[in-house]
């Protein structure tokens, strides 16, 4: 496990919770939001949202992500992933 925080592309939300996002060029289907949790980022103080979620890739590879949403900016950051 690493501490990417990297920007992604989340290219669906329902009831504002990711269903789609791309990283590294990987697009990756959400199968399940494990949790969210609500703070404020120490950067900017903003209002950031993180959401772990089961998710699988376009290749067949599944693992865990933290994704974190800056409210303020209304980017998304690839926090961590786990195979």
């Amino acid at each position: 496990m690493s501490l990417y925080n990297e920007q992604i592309d989340v290219r669906s939300t329902t009831n504002d919770a990711p269903v789609l996002f791309s990283w590294r060029g990987t697009l990756y289907r959400v199968r399940r939001v494990i949790g969210t949790w609500h703070g404020t980022s120490s950067e900017a103080a903003s209002e950031v949202r993180l959401v772990r979620v089961a998710a699988e890739s376009d290749h067949g590879h599944r693992g865990i992500a933290d994704i974190v949403l800056d409210t303020a900016t209304n980017h998304w950051t690839m926090r961590r992933l786990w195979y």
